[in-house]
């Protein structure tokens, strides 16, 4: 039955809506829009002049990049290899030297199980004790 009753009903009715003023909306909605673009542009190019002109382009420094990096390489290598395999003094006031890092490493395998502990002071000479030969 629910078959026949939809067979005797009328076509929905016709929306009341009327095209000219659907227009008449979206036209008067495209004129604000473009009212509202050009009312920001002349302000632009009246308070920023500059605005719409191109940029200068900022040309940078080329890099000066290096000319032999296998010499330098080779140099920088030799000179850190001289800092690791030679003496030198660090601070003389203050009695700091350098000394080469294999015989560093020797000197702190050497202490054993007490590596990271911390060092003991120089033993204050004896009094009476002097620092010259006799």
């Amino acid at each position: 039955m629910p078959n026949e009753e939809m067979g005797s009903r009328a076509l929905p009715q016709p929306a009341d809506i009327h095209n000219g003023a659907v227009l008449a909306i979206v036209g008067g909605f495209l004129l604000f829009a473009g009212a509202a673009i050009g009312g920001i542009l002349l302000f632009l190019h009246s308070e920023a002049p500059g605005a719409f002109t191109p940029r200068a382009e900022h040309r940078f420094p080329s890099p000066e990049l290096q000319t032999l990096p296998e010499e330098d390489l080779t140099r920088f290598e030799a000179a850190q290899r001289a800092r690791l395999t030679t003496y030198a003094w660090v601070d003389r006031d203050h009695n700091i030297a350098r000394i080469p890092i294999d015989q560093a490493m020797q000197l702190v395998a050497g202490r054993g199980q007490h590596t990271y502990d911390a060092l003991r002071p120089a033993p204050a000479p004896p009094p009476g004790a002097s620092g010259g030969n006799p």
